[in-house]
Protein backbone atom coordinates (compact mmCIF):
# COMPACT_ATOMS: atom_id res chain seq x y z
CA UNK A 1 0.00 0.00 0.00
CA UNK A 2 1.51 3.40 -0.81
CA UNK A 3 2.19 6.50 1.43
CA UNK A 4 -0.89 8.26 -0.57
CA UNK A 5 -3.33 5.35 0.06
CA UNK A 6 -2.87 5.20 4.00
CA UNK A 7 -2.78 8.63 4.69
CA UNK A 8 -6.18 8.86 2.25
CA UNK A 9 -7.53 5.97 4.44
CA UNK A 10 -7.05 7.66 7.89
CA UNK A 11 -8.50 10.59 6.56
CA UNK A 12 -11.55 8.16 6.19
CA UNK A 13 -10.82 6.79 9.28
CA UNK A 14 -10.68 10.29 10.98
CA UNK A 15 -13.90 11.73 9.45
CA UNK A 16 -16.26 8.40 10.51
CA UNK A 17 -14.86 8.32 14.04
CA UNK A 18 -15.40 12.13 14.95
CA UNK A 19 -19.07 11.52 13.56
CA UNK A 20 -19.39 13.90 10.89
CA UNK A 21 -18.26 16.65 13.39
CA UNK A 22 -16.54 19.72 11.72
CA UNK A 23 -13.96 21.43 13.97
CA UNK A 24 -16.31 24.46 15.57
CA UNK A 25 -13.68 25.32 18.05
CA UNK A 26 -9.61 25.94 18.41
CA UNK A 27 -8.30 24.88 21.49
CA UNK A 28 -7.28 26.94 24.43
CA UNK A 29 -3.77 28.02 24.88
CA UNK A 30 -1.71 29.39 27.39
CA UNK A 31 -1.04 33.15 27.46
CA UNK A 32 2.14 33.10 28.76
CA UNK A 33 5.37 32.73 27.16
CA UNK A 34 7.48 34.24 24.32
CA UNK A 35 7.04 34.71 20.59
CA UNK A 36 7.82 31.56 18.87
CA UNK A 37 9.17 29.52 21.98
CA UNK A 38 5.83 29.74 23.14
CA UNK A 39 5.13 28.03 26.87
CA UNK A 40 8.54 25.20 25.93
CA UNK A 41 10.35 26.77 28.81
CA UNK A 42 7.89 26.13 31.66
CA UNK A 43 7.49 23.10 30.64
CA UNK A 44 11.28 22.66 30.75
CA UNK A 45 11.27 23.70 34.55
CA UNK A 46 8.21 22.39 35.48
CA UNK A 47 6.36 19.20 33.23
CA UNK A 48 4.03 18.05 36.23
CA UNK A 49 3.07 21.72 37.22
CA UNK A 50 2.24 22.49 33.32
CA UNK A 51 0.36 20.02 32.86
CA UNK A 52 -1.59 20.22 35.64
CA UNK A 53 -2.09 24.01 35.52
CA UNK A 54 -2.74 23.65 31.83
CA UNK A 55 -5.65 20.55 32.43
CA UNK A 56 -6.91 22.72 35.61
CA UNK A 57 -6.77 26.57 33.52
CA UNK A 58 -8.64 25.24 30.04
CA UNK A 59 -9.94 22.21 30.61
CA UNK A 60 -10.24 19.06 28.15
CA UNK A 61 -8.39 19.80 25.04
CA UNK A 62 -5.81 22.23 24.89
CA UNK A 63 -3.02 23.53 22.61
CA UNK A 64 0.65 24.66 24.13
CA UNK A 65 3.33 25.88 21.49
CA UNK A 66 7.06 24.19 21.64
CA UNK A 67 8.87 26.03 19.25
CA UNK A 68 8.10 25.26 15.94
CA UNK A 69 6.01 21.63 17.35
CA UNK A 70 1.92 22.15 18.29
CA UNK A 71 1.31 20.02 21.08
CA UNK A 72 -2.07 18.81 22.73
CA UNK A 73 -3.23 17.76 25.57
CA UNK A 74 -6.16 15.60 26.41
CA UNK A 75 -7.49 15.44 29.99
CA UNK A 76 -11.06 13.83 28.89
CA UNK A 77 -11.82 10.11 28.84
CA UNK A 78 -13.89 10.07 25.49
CA UNK A 79 -11.01 12.25 23.56
CA UNK A 80 -8.64 9.73 24.72
CA UNK A 81 -10.64 7.34 23.84
CA UNK A 82 -10.94 8.22 20.03
CA UNK A 83 -7.25 8.52 19.89
CA UNK A 84 -6.09 5.29 21.56
CA UNK A 85 -9.25 3.34 20.22
CA UNK A 86 -11.87 4.76 18.04
CA UNK A 87 -9.19 6.04 15.61
CA UNK A 88 -5.91 4.62 16.83
CA UNK A 89 -4.98 3.85 12.97
CA UNK A 90 -4.42 7.54 12.25
CA UNK A 91 -1.94 7.91 15.05
CA UNK A 92 1.71 6.70 15.96
CA UNK A 93 4.07 7.23 19.01
CA UNK A 94 5.30 10.78 18.38
CA UNK A 95 8.56 12.14 17.22
CA UNK A 96 9.80 12.28 21.10
CA UNK A 97 10.18 8.58 21.30
CA UNK A 98 13.39 8.90 18.96
CA UNK A 99 15.55 8.66 21.93
CA UNK A 100 13.42 5.43 23.27
CA UNK A 101 14.11 4.28 20.11
CA UNK A 102 18.10 4.91 20.13
CA UNK A 103 18.26 3.02 23.65
CA UNK A 104 15.72 0.55 23.70
CA UNK A 105 15.71 -0.42 19.05
CA UNK A 106 12.75 -1.64 18.02
CA UNK A 107 11.17 -2.95 21.03
CA UNK A 108 7.00 -3.55 21.65
CA UNK A 109 7.76 0.12 23.27
CA UNK A 110 8.53 1.67 20.41
CA UNK A 111 7.83 -0.17 17.21
CA UNK A 112 4.71 0.41 14.81
CA UNK A 113 2.72 -1.11 12.47
CA UNK A 114 3.26 -4.77 10.91
CA UNK A 115 6.56 -5.37 12.62
CA UNK A 116 5.03 -4.17 16.28
CA UNK A 117 1.38 -6.62 15.35
CA UNK A 118 4.35 -9.19 14.84
CA UNK A 119 6.34 -9.10 17.91
CA UNK A 120 2.94 -8.34 20.11
CA UNK A 121 2.06 -11.78 19.08
CA UNK A 122 5.38 -13.73 19.39
CA UNK A 123 5.83 -12.10 22.68
CA UNK A 124 2.18 -12.86 24.15
CA UNK A 125 2.30 -16.07 25.06
CA UNK A 126 5.38 -15.43 27.38
CA UNK A 127 2.32 -13.09 29.49
CA UNK A 128 -0.65 -16.25 29.63
CA UNK A 129 -2.08 -16.83 33.32
CA UNK A 130 -0.50 -20.42 33.04
CA UNK A 131 3.14 -18.75 32.64
CA UNK A 132 2.68 -16.38 35.50
CA UNK A 133 1.82 -19.06 38.40
CA UNK A 134 5.26 -20.25 37.38
CA UNK A 135 6.73 -16.79 37.32
CA UNK A 136 5.02 -15.70 40.75
CA UNK A 137 7.23 -18.60 42.61
CA UNK A 138 10.31 -16.71 41.16
CA UNK A 139 8.81 -13.66 42.42
CA UNK A 140 8.06 -14.81 46.09
CA UNK A 141 11.52 -16.83 45.92
CA UNK A 142 13.55 -13.25 45.37
CA UNK A 143 11.48 -11.41 47.88
CA UNK A 144 12.42 -13.85 50.98
CA UNK A 145 15.70 -14.02 49.98
CA UNK A 146 15.95 -9.74 49.97
CA UNK A 147 13.94 -10.13 53.86
CA UNK A 148 16.42 -12.65 54.94
CA UNK A 149 18.80 -10.16 54.11
CA UNK A 150 17.71 -7.50 56.06
CA UNK A 151 17.30 -9.62 58.96
CA UNK A 152 21.37 -10.71 58.38
CA UNK A 153 22.38 -7.45 58.21
CA UNK A 154 20.15 -5.95 61.01
CA UNK A 155 18.81 -3.35 57.96
CA UNK A 156 17.06 -0.19 60.04
CA UNK A 157 17.92 2.70 57.53
CA UNK A 158 17.43 1.87 54.16
CA UNK A 159 16.25 3.61 50.56
CA UNK A 160 12.92 2.14 49.96
CA UNK A 161 13.50 2.82 46.18
CA UNK A 162 16.91 1.30 46.11
CA UNK A 163 15.83 -1.43 47.78
CA UNK A 164 12.89 -2.03 45.23
CA UNK A 165 15.00 -1.62 42.67
CA UNK A 166 17.73 -4.01 43.51
CA UNK A 167 14.66 -6.33 43.96
CA UNK A 168 12.87 -6.30 41.09
CA UNK A 169 15.77 -6.38 39.10
CA UNK A 170 16.62 -9.66 40.56
CA UNK A 171 13.51 -10.75 39.91
CA UNK A 172 13.55 -9.76 35.97
CA UNK A 173 16.89 -11.96 36.10
CA UNK A 174 14.94 -14.84 37.28
CA UNK A 175 11.84 -14.94 35.84
CA UNK A 176 13.62 -13.19 32.47
CA UNK A 177 17.33 -15.21 32.44
CA UNK A 178 16.95 -17.66 35.03
CA UNK A 179 20.08 -16.07 36.24
CA UNK A 180 21.22 -14.45 39.28
CA UNK A 181 22.17 -10.99 37.70
CA UNK A 182 21.81 -9.32 41.55
CA UNK A 183 25.39 -8.59 41.20
CA UNK A 184 24.83 -6.34 38.07
CA UNK A 185 21.59 -4.49 39.65
CA UNK A 186 24.05 -1.35 40.94
CA UNK A 187 25.40 -1.31 37.39
CA UNK A 188 22.05 -1.97 35.20
CA UNK A 189 20.55 0.54 37.75
CA UNK A 190 23.03 3.36 37.12
CA UNK A 191 22.93 2.69 33.52
CA UNK A 192 19.12 3.13 33.04
CA UNK A 193 18.92 6.24 35.13
CA UNK A 194 21.49 7.74 33.05
CA UNK A 195 19.54 6.37 29.85
CA UNK A 196 16.36 7.30 30.38
CA UNK A 197 17.57 10.67 31.18
CA UNK A 198 19.27 10.92 28.20
CA UNK A 199 16.47 9.87 26.27
CA UNK A 200 14.08 12.66 28.37
CA UNK A 201 16.93 15.48 27.61
CA UNK A 202 16.80 14.61 23.84
CA UNK A 203 13.00 14.33 23.55
CA UNK A 204 12.58 17.89 24.41
CA UNK A 205 15.67 19.80 22.79
CA UNK A 206 14.25 21.81 20.02
CA UNK A 207 17.46 21.04 17.97
CA UNK A 208 18.85 17.50 18.91
CA UNK A 209 22.57 16.85 18.44
CA UNK A 210 22.90 13.40 17.02
CA UNK A 211 24.03 10.70 19.79
CA UNK A 212 27.27 9.63 18.24
CA UNK A 213 28.68 13.50 18.28
CA UNK A 214 31.39 13.26 21.37
CA UNK A 215 29.58 16.02 24.10
CA UNK A 216 29.80 15.16 27.70
CA UNK A 217 26.20 14.16 27.93
CA UNK A 218 26.62 11.26 24.41
CA UNK A 219 29.40 9.83 25.82
CA UNK A 220 28.08 9.37 29.11
CA UNK A 221 24.47 7.91 27.28
CA UNK A 222 26.97 5.63 25.46
CA UNK A 223 28.54 4.13 27.93
CA UNK A 224 25.20 3.57 29.71
CA UNK A 225 24.25 1.70 26.58
CA UNK A 226 27.32 -0.29 26.32
CA UNK A 227 26.88 -1.75 29.96
CA UNK A 228 22.96 -2.55 29.30
CA UNK A 229 23.79 -4.28 25.78
CA UNK A 230 26.91 -5.79 26.91
CA UNK A 231 24.52 -7.35 29.91
CA UNK A 232 21.87 -8.55 27.52
CA UNK A 233 23.91 -10.12 24.44
CA UNK A 234 26.24 -12.06 26.73
CA UNK A 235 23.06 -13.77 28.24
CA UNK A 236 22.03 -14.71 24.68
CA UNK A 237 24.99 -16.42 23.79
CA UNK A 238 25.36 -17.90 26.71
CA UNK A 239 21.75 -19.40 26.33
CA UNK A 240 22.21 -20.06 22.59
CA UNK A 241 26.10 -22.11 23.78
CA UNK A 242 24.26 -23.81 26.67
CA UNK A 243 21.88 -25.79 23.10
CA UNK A 244 18.66 -25.16 25.97
CA UNK A 245 16.50 -22.13 25.02
CA UNK A 246 14.78 -23.04 28.64
CA UNK A 247 11.74 -22.08 29.86
CA UNK A 248 11.51 -18.18 31.24
CA UNK A 249 10.77 -15.43 29.29
CA UNK A 250 13.51 -15.26 27.29
CA UNK A 251 13.63 -18.93 26.22
CA UNK A 252 9.92 -18.65 24.94
CA UNK A 253 10.98 -15.48 23.13
CA UNK A 254 14.01 -17.09 21.93
CA UNK A 255 11.17 -20.50 20.99
CA UNK A 256 8.58 -18.14 19.49
CA UNK A 257 7.74 -18.00 15.67
CA UNK A 258 5.91 -16.17 13.10
CA UNK A 259 2.70 -17.08 11.59
CA UNK A 260 5.33 -19.01 8.94
CA UNK A 261 6.74 -21.17 11.35
CA UNK A 262 9.81 -20.54 10.12
CA UNK A 263 11.17 -17.19 11.24
CA UNK A 264 12.34 -16.21 14.45
CA UNK A 265 13.46 -13.32 16.16
CA UNK A 266 17.31 -12.52 15.78
CA UNK A 267 19.79 -11.44 18.20
CA UNK A 268 19.07 -7.44 17.61
CA UNK A 269 15.38 -8.23 18.29
CA UNK A 270 15.82 -10.29 21.11
CA UNK A 271 17.95 -7.87 22.56
CA UNK A 272 15.77 -4.97 21.92
CA UNK A 273 12.82 -6.87 23.84
CA UNK A 274 14.53 -8.12 26.58
CA UNK A 275 15.52 -4.28 27.31
CA UNK A 276 11.95 -3.53 27.09
CA UNK A 277 10.78 -5.80 29.41
CA UNK A 278 13.53 -4.90 31.82
CA UNK A 279 12.19 -1.43 31.89
CA UNK A 280 9.33 -2.63 32.08
CA UNK A 281 9.27 -5.46 34.63
CA UNK A 282 12.45 -3.39 36.64
CA UNK A 283 12.08 0.04 36.13
CA UNK A 284 8.53 1.14 36.68
CA UNK A 285 7.44 -1.86 39.20
CA UNK A 286 10.35 -0.55 41.22
CA UNK A 287 8.83 3.11 41.02
CA UNK A 288 5.38 2.08 42.32
CA UNK A 289 6.19 0.00 45.19
CA UNK A 290 8.69 2.94 45.95
CA UNK A 291 5.71 5.48 46.09
CA UNK A 292 3.42 2.62 47.55
CA UNK A 293 5.36 2.11 50.62
CA UNK A 294 6.14 6.32 50.77
CA UNK A 295 1.93 6.23 51.04
CA UNK A 296 1.82 3.69 53.47
CA UNK A 297 4.15 5.52 55.85
CA UNK A 298 1.76 8.27 55.89
CA UNK A 299 -1.66 6.85 56.51
CA UNK A 300 -0.88 3.93 58.66
CA UNK A 301 -4.36 2.69 59.31
CA UNK A 302 -3.66 1.58 55.53
CA UNK A 303 -0.65 -0.15 56.08
CA UNK A 304 -2.08 -1.91 59.00
CA UNK A 305 -5.11 -3.17 56.86
CA UNK A 306 -2.32 -4.37 53.98
CA UNK A 307 -0.46 -6.26 56.80
CA UNK A 308 -3.32 -7.82 58.18
CA UNK A 309 -4.75 -9.33 55.12
CA UNK A 310 -1.41 -10.39 54.28
CA UNK A 311 -1.32 -12.45 57.55
CA UNK A 312 -4.95 -13.50 57.27
CA UNK A 313 -4.39 -14.91 53.74
CA UNK A 314 -1.26 -16.36 53.44
CA UNK A 315 -0.65 -17.26 57.30
CA UNK A 316 3.22 -18.13 57.05
CA UNK A 317 3.71 -19.22 53.73
CA UNK A 318 4.73 -17.72 50.40
CA UNK A 319 2.17 -16.22 48.20
CA UNK A 320 1.14 -18.17 45.33
CA UNK A 321 -0.29 -17.13 41.90
CA UNK A 322 -3.80 -18.50 43.14
CA UNK A 323 -3.48 -16.00 46.48
CA UNK A 324 -3.44 -12.69 43.87
CA UNK A 325 -7.32 -11.83 43.76
CA UNK A 326 -7.61 -12.61 47.42
CA UNK A 327 -5.03 -9.69 48.29
CA UNK A 328 -7.74 -7.18 47.98
CA UNK A 329 -7.11 -4.36 50.27
CA UNK A 330 -3.23 -5.11 48.47
CA UNK A 331 -4.21 -4.45 45.32
CA UNK A 332 -6.56 -1.21 46.75
CA UNK A 333 -3.30 0.19 47.71
CA UNK A 334 -1.80 -0.18 44.74
CA UNK A 335 -4.16 0.69 42.25
CA UNK A 336 -4.90 3.93 44.44
CA UNK A 337 -1.02 4.83 44.14
CA UNK A 338 -0.60 3.97 40.92
CA UNK A 339 -3.53 6.89 40.27
CA UNK A 340 -1.66 9.20 42.22
CA UNK A 341 2.48 8.54 40.87
CA UNK A 342 1.58 6.40 37.57
CA UNK A 343 4.92 5.01 36.80
CA UNK A 344 4.33 6.12 32.66
CA UNK A 345 3.48 9.88 34.05
CA UNK A 346 2.40 10.94 30.41
CA UNK A 347 2.74 9.09 26.91
CA UNK A 348 2.20 10.92 23.37
CA UNK A 349 0.90 9.83 19.88
CA UNK A 350 1.42 12.02 16.89
CA UNK A 351 -1.22 12.44 13.84
CA UNK A 352 -1.13 11.27 10.57
CA UNK A 353 -3.86 13.29 9.20
CA UNK A 354 -6.27 15.76 10.24
CA UNK A 355 -8.77 14.80 13.06
CA UNK A 356 -11.83 16.47 15.12
CA UNK A 357 -11.99 15.85 18.56
CA UNK A 358 -14.72 17.16 20.68
CA UNK A 359 -15.22 19.41 18.04
CA UNK A 360 -11.46 20.70 18.34
CA UNK A 361 -9.38 20.39 15.30
CA UNK A 362 -5.88 18.45 15.68
CA UNK A 363 -4.12 18.93 12.19
CA UNK A 364 -1.94 16.72 10.58
CA UNK A 365 1.54 15.92 12.41
CA UNK A 366 0.12 17.71 15.92
CA UNK A 367 1.26 15.81 19.03
CA UNK A 368 -0.81 14.26 21.26
CA UNK A 369 0.03 14.22 25.23
CA UNK A 370 -1.87 12.18 27.37
CA UNK A 371 -0.91 12.72 30.93
CA UNK A 372 -1.83 9.70 33.52
CA UNK A 373 -0.94 11.90 35.91
CA UNK A 374 -3.27 14.62 35.29
CA UNK A 375 -6.00 12.70 34.32
CA UNK A 376 -5.69 11.03 37.84
CA UNK A 377 -6.10 14.35 39.48
CA UNK A 378 -8.68 15.84 36.98
CA UNK A 379 -11.34 17.09 39.77
CA UNK A 380 -14.09 16.54 36.82
CA UNK A 381 -13.73 12.23 36.96
CA UNK A 382 -12.39 12.01 40.77
CA UNK A 383 -13.23 13.21 44.25
CA UNK A 384 -10.49 14.77 46.47
CA UNK A 385 -8.11 13.93 43.84
CA UNK A 386 -5.20 14.93 45.34
CA UNK A 387 -6.43 12.80 48.76
CA UNK A 388 -5.09 8.93 49.73
CA UNK A 389 -8.64 7.05 49.40
CA UNK A 390 -8.04 3.11 48.46
CA UNK A 391 -11.95 2.67 48.90
CA UNK A 392 -12.28 4.51 45.52
CA UNK A 393 -11.66 1.39 43.50
CA UNK A 394 -13.94 -0.69 45.52
CA UNK A 395 -16.54 -1.99 42.27
CA UNK A 396 -19.61 -0.05 43.76
CA UNK A 397 -17.43 3.29 43.73
CA UNK A 398 -15.77 2.49 40.16
CA UNK A 399 -18.94 1.43 38.36
CA UNK A 400 -19.43 3.29 35.71
CA UNK A 401 -16.36 5.28 35.75
CA UNK A 402 -14.70 5.09 32.20
CA UNK A 403 -11.70 2.83 31.73
CA UNK A 404 -10.24 5.65 29.85
CA UNK A 405 -10.15 7.89 33.26
CA UNK A 406 -7.60 5.76 34.88
CA UNK A 407 -4.31 4.52 32.61
CA UNK A 408 -1.78 3.33 34.38
CA UNK A 409 -0.60 0.51 31.54
CA UNK A 410 -1.74 3.31 28.92
CA UNK A 411 -4.83 2.08 26.77
CA UNK A 412 -6.48 0.79 23.43
CA UNK A 413 -4.79 -2.09 21.52
CA UNK A 414 -1.14 -0.70 23.19
CA UNK A 415 -1.67 -0.84 26.53
CA UNK A 416 0.92 -2.35 28.54
CA UNK A 417 1.81 -6.45 27.77
CA UNK A 418 3.24 -7.14 30.91
CA UNK A 419 0.50 -5.35 33.58
CA UNK A 420 -0.95 -8.64 34.87
CA UNK A 421 3.04 -9.70 35.55
CA UNK A 422 3.58 -6.30 37.01
CA UNK A 423 0.63 -6.66 39.20
CA UNK A 424 1.37 -9.79 40.12
CA UNK A 425 5.16 -8.85 41.08
CA UNK A 426 3.67 -5.62 43.04
CA UNK A 427 1.00 -8.05 44.94
CA UNK A 428 3.63 -10.47 46.40
CA UNK A 429 6.69 -7.94 47.08
CA UNK A 430 3.96 -5.59 49.24
CA UNK A 431 2.44 -8.48 51.19
CA UNK A 432 5.13 -10.10 52.23
CA UNK A 433 6.83 -7.00 53.25
CA UNK A 434 4.01 -5.58 54.97
CA UNK A 435 3.44 -9.09 56.88
CA UNK A 436 6.82 -8.79 58.03
CA UNK A 437 7.97 -5.28 58.30
CA UNK A 438 6.67 -1.71 58.44
CA UNK A 439 8.66 1.05 56.56
CA UNK A 440 8.43 3.91 58.19
CA UNK A 441 9.60 7.44 56.60
CA UNK A 442 12.75 8.83 57.89
CA UNK A 443 12.48 12.29 59.75
CA UNK A 444 12.62 15.43 57.61
CA UNK A 445 12.72 12.95 54.26
CA UNK A 446 10.98 14.96 51.66
CA UNK A 447 9.47 13.30 48.23
CA UNK A 448 10.61 15.34 45.02
CA UNK A 449 9.41 14.01 41.90
CA UNK A 450 11.30 13.38 39.28
CA UNK A 451 9.54 13.20 35.96
CA UNK A 452 11.58 11.99 32.83
CA UNK A 453 10.31 8.45 31.03
CA UNK A 454 9.17 7.21 33.92
CA UNK A 455 8.27 8.76 37.48
CA UNK A 456 11.21 8.39 40.00
CA UNK A 457 11.12 9.45 43.35
CA UNK A 458 14.28 12.10 42.85
CA UNK A 459 15.95 11.57 46.29
CA UNK A 460 14.75 8.22 47.07
CA UNK A 461 12.58 7.15 49.54
CA UNK A 462 14.36 7.46 52.86
CA UNK A 463 12.38 4.70 55.63
CA UNK A 464 13.51 3.19 58.57
CA UNK A 465 12.73 -0.92 58.39
CA UNK A 466 11.02 -2.20 61.90
CA UNK A 467 9.83 -5.70 62.59
CA UNK A 468 5.83 -5.77 62.29
CA UNK A 469 4.49 -6.31 66.21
Amino acid sequence: MSTSEVVAGTRALAARASDGLSATRTAPTPSWGPPFFGQVFGAWRDPIGTMMSGMLDHGDVMFFRFGPFKYFVLSDPAAIKHVLTDNAKNYVKSRNYQGLRILFGQGLLTSEGDFWKRQRRLAQPAFHRERLAGLARSMASETRRMLDRWRAEGTERACAHAEMMRLTFAIVGRTLFSTDVDGDSSAIGEALTVGLHWTNDYAESLVRIPPWVPTPANLEFRRAQKTLDDLVYRIIAERKRSGELGDDLLGMLMAATDETGNERMDDKQLRDEVLTLVLAGHETTANLLAFTFHMLSLHPEWDRRVAEEARAVLGDREPTFEDMPKLKIARLVLEETMRLYPPVWTFERQALADDVVLGYALPKDAIVGISPYALHRNPKLWDNPEGFDPERFLPERSEGRSKYAYLPFGGGPRTCIGNNFAMTEALIILSMVAREHRLTRAPGHRLVLDPAVTLRPKEGIAVTIGPRA
